[in-house]
């Protein structure tokens, strides 16, 4: 299948290499020709609970198109769409049943993940806080505001209350599995009721939601020689500017995550206190929805069942009496 895919791009001399299968399969792709590297992904998710919106046409046009005007309009380090012999973002073809399947090519980036117990530099992290910021100006200016489309649902949103009712009940799911126990999901339950409490008074303008990464991991940063640079946009949206920076927060550890929050504040001034409360609480609406999309993986299952007590007694309860868990998650 890579193979027939890559035949529709201008690269010469291709030599493939598989990578990894989790909400896409990808692969390198080198032209040996030139030396130039891309990345392959083929829009099939390893389980159906990674499989969303996302992965359809219309969606994977609209996110490159994102990258596009962030490679011409920004200093963003993201990665390049390549375009396929018929000048199109989205290649489709058929896997063996006649379902059609979506694919799509990016210029490579050098660089390297971030190693397990790697920590960045004061000034990796600073920078990283900047360039999410410039993410989230972009969202404010015309250009990056939700368009119709956007509200028709052909990218994800993240973090409104519709969102986080429709996560509480995928969650409810891992309680009938087996997963969950109820009275841990009774708190579950209670925390997404005081996150949606505050976002009932909470402004949504351009100022505050926008276009988002959305999944902002590790995994999806590398270390360049310009410094960090946000890949896999896949699951890119719309949303409170602070699910983003909340999701960010978490890769970091406690004297860390002042750094970045100086380097994300730098232009635009310092958070509130409102603001922080709800940053916290999307940082519980993130750590949830790692679960929500592993739903459907047996084998996270028993991670699941270790983990979750935790989340429920250190995290949710103290969030519950007001107590602040930003340094603590």
């Amino acid at each position: 299948m890579a193979t027939e895919i890559i035949s529709y791009y201008s690269i010469v001399k291709p030599s493939v290499s598989f990578i990894r299968h989790n909400e896409n399969l990808t692969y390198q792709v080198v032209d040996e020709s030139t030396g130039q590297k891309y990345l392959l992904r083929i829009h099939k998710a390893a389980f159906a609970s990674m499989t969303g919106i996302q992965h359809t046409r219309p969606a994977l046009e609209a996110e490159m198109n994102l990258l596009h005007e962030l490679r011409a309009t920004s200093p963003l380090r993201v990665q390049t769409p390549v375009r396929n012999t018929s000048e199109e973002w989205v290649s489709v073809l058929l896997d063996e049943t006649g379902e059609e399947i979506c694919c799509t090519v990016l210029e490579w980036i050098e660089g390297r993940d971030i190693k397990q117990g790697e920590c960045l530099t004061t000034a990796e992290i600073h920078d990283f806080g900047v360039q999410l910021q410039i993410l989230h100006q972009y969202g404010r200016r015309p250009e990056g505001a939700p368009k119709p489309q956007a509200q028709a649902g052909v990218r994800p949103a993240y973090g409104s209350i519709k969102e986080n009712l429709v996560m509480l009940e995928q969650l409810e799911e891992g309680v009938r599995r087996g997963i969950f126990t109820p009275e841990d999901f009774d708190l579950i339950r209670e925390t997404f009721k005081n996150i949606n409490g505050q976002l009932e008074t909470y402004p949504r303008t351009a100022e505050t939601w926008g276009v988002i990464h959305g999944d902002i991991t590790r995994g999806n940063l590398l270390v360049t020689d310009q410094g960090i640079s946000m890949i896999d946009f896949c699951l890119y949206g719309y949303g409170y500017y602070l699910f983003d920076a909340g999701g960010a927060a978490l890769i970091f550890n406690r004297e860390e995550r002042d750094v970045f929050l100086s380097g994300y504040t730098e232009h635009t001034g310092p958070l509130t206190k409102r603001d922080i409360r709800l940053m916290e609480g999307f940082m519980l609406i993130f750590t949830f929805g790692y679960f929500a999309f592993q739903m459907e993986n047996e084998s996270r299952y028993e991670w699941m069942r270790e983990r979750m007590p935790l989340i429920c007694s250190k995290f949710c309860k103290p969030y519950l009496q007001n107590e602040s868990i930003f340094y603590e998650l």
